[in-house]
């Protein structure tokens, strides 16, 4: 369970670097316990907006579904008056991401850039802890142990 203390200074704090993203994150999740996607949305001082959004039902590989994902999170992002969401690839198991972990990062890029979503930043949390990840990082999807 998140540090009470920690999780109520980081709500409301603004999260505007990659380092505020990661211990905002690093403070709801804490560790890996299934494969899932969560949605945190910011408010436009950045500041989180305290509505968490779990996603355990994602199919295994990316399809249709993504395009019904973005869809509804473009739908709360309305509702919630946020600016932009943080994705969180919670990941159980391994410390490291696998193509169809990358699949699921450039495809919700995508659908959520056609669904006028500004995705802040995808966030994995694996055995190996927690860290930002970007198509950008992707050189070699055979060789991709950890992103830092």
């Amino acid at each position: 369970m998140p540090e009470t203390d920690m999780l109520d200074r980081l709500i409301h704090t603004a999260v505007r670097t990659d380092d505020d993203v990661i211990d905002f994150v690093t403070a709801l999740v804490e560790r890996p316990i299934t494969r899932q996607c969560w949605v945190l949305f910011l408010d436009e001082r950045a500041v989180p907006i305290s509505f968490v959004m779990p996603i355990s039902d994602l199919p295994w590989q990316p399809d249709d579904h993504v395009e019904d994902f973005a869809a509804l999170t473009s739908d709360v992002v309305v509702q919630m008056a946020a600016t932009e969401v943080v994705l969180v690839w919670e990941r159980p198991g391994e410390s490291r991401l696998f193509p169809i972990d990358w699949e699921w990062v450039d495809a919700c890029a995508c659908a959520f850039a056609e669904h006028g979503v500004r995705i802040r930043a995808q966030v994995a949390v694996h055995t190996g802890g927690v860290a930002i990840v970007s198509l950008d990082d992707l050189d070699d999807l055979d060789d991709v142990s950890e992103v830092a």
